[in-house]
């Protein structure tokens, strides 16, 4: 069976809904599939639902943003019961703190360069749609001319100081804690977003797994050859959980510098993983 572990719906930053991917999953011979929207859970039960129309399975899952020692980080968390009270509680808050980053950079913009076509009333009005993917905040800031692309959108946020290390997220030890509390597993998405291919791999992984981490997503898009081996020979070493996923955002992001973020890109068959039973 191929899995793929990671995929974003229009409930969060993706552009299609859970109907669609798991039509998508069956088209590819994907027969397990988790979508993980940031910070939400609103996908189920009809990711469930989905995946039993299309004889799939689905495991719950969700992707939280953290923090640890002051850097930012995603932990997925996977076989969740999504109605446990604590677990909604924390996305509910980091789910918060992510939308709150949108209102302060429109306050900021609005604040420090009045004459750009943004304010908060006007973004408080905008009505998004979510089948075009990203966000409401990157969606305005495009439809107000401010940027053109992710890229641009992404720049202003750092250009009027509102970035994710300086907001209120969880800690990774609060995260991976409420996710095992909640019946789950956390898992670390995408090192190789955070960790360079060099001699320290190994130590910076041990340090997620102190905070709490009990598995990594060794297969992954932007991952190397080099350096998916790494990270599988560390989880094995540690016994730690292999999974795998292609951050499908639908159409939205689909390609950065060359990879490609289609559902399946990264999908890798059960004898190569390390999951739960």
């Amino acid at each position: 069976m191929l899995y793929d572990l990671h995929i974003h719906s229009w409930h969060s930053d993706g552009t299609w809904s859970p109907e669609q991917i798991a039509a998508l999953c069956k088209q590819k011979q994907i027969g397990c599939f988790s979508i993980t929207d940031h910070n939400l859970l609103s996908a189920y039960p009809e990711a469930m639902q989905a995946a039993q129309k299309y004889g799939l399975q689905c495991i719950p899952g969700v992707e939280i943003d953290c923090i640890l020692d002051g850097k930012s980080y995603h932990v997925l968390g996977y076989q969740v019961d999504i109605f446990h009270n604590g677990l909604r509680k924390l996305l509910e808050d980091a789910r918060l703190v992510l939308d709150q980053m949108s209102d302060r950079l429109i306050a900021a913009i609005e604040q420090q360069d009045p004459q750009l076509p943004v304010s908060t009333p006007d973004y408080l009005s905008y009505q998004n749609d979510p089948s075009r993917g990203g966000w409401k905040g990157l969606n305005y800031l495009i439809d107000r001319g401010l940027a053109s692309d992710f890229d641009e959108v992404m720049a202003l946020y750092t250009r009027y100081h509102v970035t994710y290390e300086k907001s209120s997220f969880p800690s990774m030890q609060d995260t991976c804690r409420t996710i095992r509390e909640a019946g789950g597993y956390a898992v670390l998405a995408h090192p190789g977003n955070y960790f360079a291919l060099d001699d320290k791999l190994e130590e910076n992984l041990a340090k997620t797994v102190c905070a709490g981490v009990q598995g990594v997503e060794c297969y992954y898009p932007a991952h190397s050859p080099e350096y998916r081996r790494r990270c599988v020979d560390f989880c094995r070493q540690h016994q730690l959980f292999i999974t795998c996923g292609g951050d499908c955002h639908g159409t939205f992001q689909e390609e950065i510098d060359g990879i490609f973020y289609h559902i399946g890109e990264a999908s890798v068959e059960d004898q190569r993983l390390y999951l739960w039973k």
